[in-house]
Order: structure tokens, then sequence, then C-alpha cells
């Protein structure tokens, strides 16, 4: 089996799985939903439309349609397998790539793309799509793991053998200076550019202290990041 089929096995029918029944991924996917809910109420607190570009079975995006139920929620997901999953009727999943984003321009209030970044062959292209597809003032939400943890992970992943397709599905890896080189040169203003979460599985109390590593300056050992981009 090639790389491409041995990615698309992996993501249509494990990693739906991991995501409701494995405490990692499911932590990961709630944390990463919570920071884009959380800046979608802070810089678009009344979207009227929402597209989620990798927006897999609908698991992230039902979530903020709860959160907003008047807005019209889309998902893009580029593996229709993995798209037909969704069961939500309040949300719509069509698939299709995030390097060619298949709507009008100046049609969406919030594009998000979590996750994602990191797996695409041109981000380039992929930030002009969104930029093109945002209304004025409309923001651009990308949660991508911190490149040094990320690697370690890619890393361990290969070596132990447990996950090997983690450590071949990342094209590149993206600091958030290089998410803001990346924002500048497609004409979106950096309006947030932080990191979270402490560990890939959760604890007690994690929210708290990161809080106070913030305070402290120590939010270099955090694993994740979102960056907010506005046109």
């Amino acid at each position: 089996m090639n790389q491409n089929n041995q990615l698309k096995e992996f993501y249509t029918k494990k990693y739906p799985w991991l995501r409701i029944n494995k405490k990692g991924p499911k932590y990961r996917a709630k944390r990463r939903t919570q920071q884009v809910i959380k800046a979608i109420k802070k810089f678009y607190p009344q979207p009227r439309s929402i597209l989620d570009l990798g927006a897999a079975e609908g698991l992230m995006l039902s979530q903020i349609k709860k959160e907003f139920p008047e807005s019209n929620c889309i998902g893009l997901e580029l593996f229709s397998e993995l798209a037909a999953l969704n069961k939500n009727p309040d949300i719509k999943i069509i698939q299709g790539n995030a390097q060619n984003i298949p709507f009008p321009d100046n049609f969406f209030d919030v594009i998000i793309a979590a996750a994602v970044i990191e797996h695409i062959s041109n981000p380039t292209k992929m930030m002009n799509q969104i930029y093109k597809a945002l209304r004025k003032n409309g923001v651009v939400i990308i949660t991508t793991p911190n490149p040094f943890f990320d690697q370690i992970d890619s890393f361990f992943s290969f070596v132990s053998g447990k996950n090997q397709i983690h450590a071949i599905a990342h094209q590149e890896t993206f600091s958030l200076r290089k998410i803001k080189s990346l924002f500048d040169k497609t004409r979106l203003k950096a309006i947030q550019c932080e990191r979270f979460m402490i560990s890939p599985i959760g604890f007690p109390f994690e929210l708290k202290i990161e809080k106070i590593l913030k305070i402290l300056k120590l939010d270099f050992i955090l694993i994740n990041q979102i960056a907010v981009g506005q046109k």
C-alpha cells in the first residue's frame, strides 16, 4: 500500500474512532474545539457563516453549531468517505480541497483550519484561498502543533511503530512566527497568536496552570498553537 493509500485508510477508518474512544486524540480534539470557539466569540461573536477546512466527520463543527445555532456551518473535507460519516443534519460537509475552496469570494465570516496547515502541500495557496473566501473583517483561525514537540512526537511514533502514519502525514511544521509571516504574505492581519495545551492527554487544573505559565512567560513549553488572522 503506497503512502497516499495509507493516509486515506487511516483518516477514513481509524481516525474518527480514535477521536471518540482514545483519551489522547479525544482530549486534543476537545481542546482545539474549545480554543476555536473561544476565538470566534472574541473576534466574530455573531457569524452568519462558518467554514471548517478539514472538517472530517464534523466532530468540531457540530460543537461550533451548538454555540452558534444561527450560523450556516459548512465543512470541507478531502476524503469523501470521511465526510459521509457526518450524522448531524444541522451542518453540511462536502468533499473538497482546502487549496481550492469551492465557494464564491467574500462568502464566509469565519474560516477554521484546525490541525490542517501542517498537512498542506502549498500553505500559501490555501491562505490565499481563505483570503478570497472571507468577507471583509472576517477571521481565519489556525491551530497547529508546536514544531518542537511535533517533531519529538513524530520521531517516537516512527521509532515505536505505534502510529507511523503520524510521522509521514505532516508536510511542514509552523511556529507562530512563521504563521504570522504567512498572514502578512497573504494580506491578513494577525490579531492573536498564542500557545495552549500542556499535555496531550489532559490533567486536572490544566487550564489554570496554563494561565499561570503564560503570565510567567513560560508558555514556550505548551504543545499546541492558535493563530487568528483578520481580512
